[in-house]
């Protein structure tokens, strides 16, 4: 099931925090929303699954327009940051929740799956932080979603379980074919999952594209540096140890920057030809190797 969003505006008062959203998740595949804290990714996310009124625009899954359809009649499942199960229920009985019309043995396939096995009648407090949020995954796609909602599920996890859980998401929803929209401001988490990523900021979406594409062109998702107000991926970057071999060559620094511990500079040589140089060293106004001076 195709879901899409076309021309979404939310405003709450005066002010407006959703600017002209248009984005498509195809049937069966993973789109990740990235961006900052207030990019407008969560409340994106609210507004498909009904949590919140949209201002303007329409919501689509398939051909059937959801803009305005109660939330429990969407068919859509979200997965929070923090596992949501019943405390005084068994895991159990917790993943029983979300079937229609679930018996034990069932319930007992979904555990395994998310490599649970024999834990069905254990409560929820004998569960790591890891294994309950595996058990909310049980749950969510015993439910037999359409559409499965993850807003930041990995963010309490540590990095190991983090990776086994997205591995173990991806896995399962490409093997129920469920269309599945990720929130995060973890380019790590989206380039793992998704097909396709669209970046948000101040309620706009300012890039969009596979992740690979994006890790090459997009400031926010991509590794780079930014010389002369322009930004380069570093992948892009044509980098010199020395900026001369000429020992009276004078070259003067245009920009000075460290990124991810590396040391970087901008020079430019008289003939106005700017090189991108990674170095070590701390530039001096006079080297041995060749004659430096700072810009102004």
């Amino acid at each position: 099931m195709d879901v899409t969003i076309q021309h979404v505006n939310k405003t709450f008062g005066q002010k407006k925090v959703l600017h002209e959203i248009d984005l498509t998740i195809p049937s069966g595949r993973c789109v990740a929303l990235v961006g900052p804290s207030g990019s407008g990714k969560t409340t994106l996310l609210r507004l498909i699954a009904g949590l919140e009124k949209v201002s303007s625009g329409a919501i689509h899954f398939g051909a059937t327009e959801m803009t305005r359809v109660a939330p429990n009649q969407r068919g859509v499942t979200m997965l929070f940051q923090r596992p949501l199960l019943f405390p005084h229920l068994t895991v159990g009985q917790n993943v029983r929740l979300g079937m229609k019309a679930g018996h034990k043995q069932e319930v007992e396939q979904w555990l395994d799956r998310v490599g649970l096995s024999g834990r069905a009648d254990a409560f929820v407090h004998e569960l790591s932080g890891g294994e309950q949020q595996r058990a909310s995954l049980a749950r969510a796609l015993a439910s037999r979603p359409n559409f499965l909602l993850l807003d930041e599920p990995f963010s309490s996890l540590d990095l190991p379980r983090r990776r086994e859980l997205r591995t173990l998401i991806r896995r399962l929803t490409e093997a129920q074919g469920v269309t599945t929209l990720l929130v995060t401001h973890d380019r790590e988490e989206a380039m793992a999952m998704a097909d396709y990523v669209y970046v948000m900021e101040q309620g706009h979406i300012i890039d969009q594209g596979n992740p690979v594409q994006l890790a090459e062109k997009s400031p926010f998702f991509g590794d780079g540096v930014h010389l002369s107000g322009e930004w380069y991926p570093l992948s892009g970057v044509k980098l010199a140890l020395r900026p001369t071999n000429d020992l009276q060559e004078r070259v003067t620094i245009t920009k000075e920057l460290i990124q991810y511990g590396v040391r970087f500079y901008e020079v430019e040589r008289d003939t106005g030809e700017r090189l991108v140089v990674q170095t070590m060293e701390t530039f001096q106004e006079t080297t041995t190797a060749y004659i430096v001076r700072k810009e102004g």
